[in-house]
């Protein structure tokens, strides 16, 4: 299997390793690291200026994305291999993917002290080969891997009094959703302006951004739904709740609109993921029919160690 590397070159790279990821899904469910929307919002949210020659790199085969990695500064690698990559090719990518990582850091002006990346407790050949390129797992988790299963309807959504379930109208409504979404998450790196260049993605749709109305016209709740409608695979990122709406279920009831969104589509389960630190958070998913099915794990290792 003959596997070459080169820089993210634009809209068509996006496009190539989001088919990456989908390949995986429908090889290896529900056991995958992430979803086609997760690099939409990751590189939604970095900031505007980023070159993103300089921060992905793809590994192909036969014309194919078979492998790709992000940096995120200072220090952490974002990859993802296609789960059918066979063994010995795949010790090789992650080997040149470690080795890309710490150049791309050492020349970064803020070069922390470790790489950090983060892998599933299920992706055994992924573990054993950080091990031997001198990466340690932590101790705790840094992500909980929540499936909600979808062969039987969820819970219907219930609201208290003075509050309404919809999905975001249109653009007009950007700067209302930017706000409800900087207070859920401030400080936050959101902004109207990366907003506006979120809903020309070919992932988003509005129809699938759904909020919670108070009685004011504000938005005090949103749970943001990313399809793949090849894998047919539905993720929540993000959940949350404004700090003067909190405690009055309006995220258990967003995320159960948003299940019946996903089941009307197709998709066979949900994927969320949590910080296992964040009690509240845990505890919003399972009373909304998620179940912890794996555990997101960082693993470091000292930048001089090359």
């Amino acid at each position: 299997m003959h596997i070459t590397s080169r820089p993210y070159a634009g809209l068509a790279d996006l496009h190539a390793l989001q088919r990456t990821i989908t390949a995986s899904w429908l090889l290896a469910r529900p056991f995958v690291n992430m979803t086609v929307g997760d690099v939409t919002w990751w590189m939604t949210v970095s900031p505007l200026e980023v070159d993103w020659t300089t921060r992905i790199r793809l590994w192909e085969s036969g014309g194919d994305v078979v492998a790709w990695g992000g940096f995120q500064p200072p220090g952490e690698l974002l990859c993802h291999l296609r789960a059918d990559l066979p063994a010995a090719p795949r010790r090789a990518v992650v080997a040149e993917l470690v080795e890309w990582l710490t150049e791309r850091i050492v020349s970064h002006a803020e070069a922390p002290s470790h790489l950090t990346t983060h892998v599933l407790d299920t992706d055994h050949g992924l573990r054993e080969e950080l091990r031997s390129l001198g990466f340690t797992p932590a101790d705790e988790p840094s992500y909980s891997h929540f499936i909600a299963p979808l062969s039987e309807s969820p819970a219907a959504p219930v609201l208290p009094p003075g509050y309404t379930l919809r999905h975001v109208r249109g653009e007009d409504e950007i700067p209302a959703r930017v706000e409800v979404h900087r207070a859920a998450f401030a400080p936050s790196r959101m902004t109207v302006e990366k907003y506006q260049r979120l809903v020309t993605r070919d992932l988003y749709a509005f129809e699938r951004d759904l909020v919670v109305e108070a009685k004011d016209g504000s938005f005090a709740a949103f749970t943001m739904v990313w399809w793949d409608p090849v894998a047919r695979i539905g993720e929540f990122e993000p959940v949350g709740t404004h700090p003067d709406h909190r405690q009055k279920g309006l995220a258990k009831a967003v995320n159960l609109a948003g299940l019946h969104l996903l089941r009307r589509l197709g998709a066979p389960e949900a994927l969320v993921f949590s910080r296992p630190t964040n009690a509240a958070s845990e505890a919003l998913y399972a009373s909304a029919g998620f179940r912890r099915v794996t555990v997101h794990r960082p693993w470091t290792r000292p930048l001089s160690a090359r």
